[in-house]
């Protein structure tokens, strides 16, 4: 009876062992708003598909808010189309993202698009912005404040509805728009003179050792999503 005893222990401790070296956790992530809602949901279903039984929690924040609990370390990875630089964080980018102008799909802006490399029309149309605060007001090309702005709103998908019903024309990320462009509701103009678009990056603390799963889980983000690649 002892040592069955004993080989139960052993048995035990030894499952436990081995759930340790698997490092299964839940791990955290702090995502701002575009690559939370178009780029993880292709990343969590590869990650589930390949490490099942793993859990994740997402918390959707602005771009500092992201890279402070970054550094707090209240969540262990952190997903943000903002470089804040800020001690122990390491960032490394894995998407380009493009701002464009996002017009709804109407003969006027259709005979616009025949002269792309002009969009000197924009400072006669009413723009609808996304918050104060947004980095899209800071990689425009254009001074925001040589716009019409009629409306700032905070939630894209709005800002799209209301482009499509005809309320104005705005400044949107292309992965936040690109439904709406391929469905043909909406055009996309490229923004001359702009640069060739913003990383999204992945950040995470780098004086925090990360547990194996938020390991396999930047390993997935890379696997998806391959950066050199989508350069060249």
């Amino acid at each position: 009876y002892a040592s069955q005893m004993v080989d139960l222990e052993k048995r035990i401790e030894e499952e436990f062992g081995e759930r340790r070296k698997m490092g299964r956790q839940c791990i955290t992530i702090a995502a701002s708003t575009i690559p939370s809602q178009y780029l993880l949901p292709k990343i969590l279903a590869r990650f589930n598909e390949k490490y099942p039984g793993e859990q994740f929690k997402i918390m959707e924040s602005d771009s500092a808010n992201v890279v402070n609990q970054v550094v707090e370390h209240m969540v262990d990875i952190g997903f943000t189309g903002t470089v804040l630089e800020k001690k122990h964080c390491k960032y490394f980018p894995f998407y380009k993202d493009e701002l464009v102008i996002i017009t709804p799909n109407t003969e006027v802006y259709r005979k616009r698009a025949e002269m792309p490399d002009d969009i000197s029309w924009i400072l006669d149309e009413p723009v609808i912005m996304r918050e104060e605060g947004s980095g899209t007001r800071k990689v425009a090309g254009i001074r925001s404040e040589q716009l019409n702005v009629i409306a700032s709103i905070e939630n894209q998908e709005t800002i799209k509805k209301s482009v499509c019903s005809g309320m104005g024309v705005s400044l949107l990320s292309k992965l936040a728009a690109a439904d709406k462009i391929e469905d043909g509701n909406v055009l996309a103009f490229h923004i001359p003179g702009a640069d060739d678009g913003r990383d999204i990056n992945v950040v995470y603390n780098k004086n925090h050792q990360l547990s194996l799963s938020a390991e396999h889980f930047l390993k997935i983000v890379q696997e998806v999503y391959p950066y050199e690649k989508r350069k060249k």
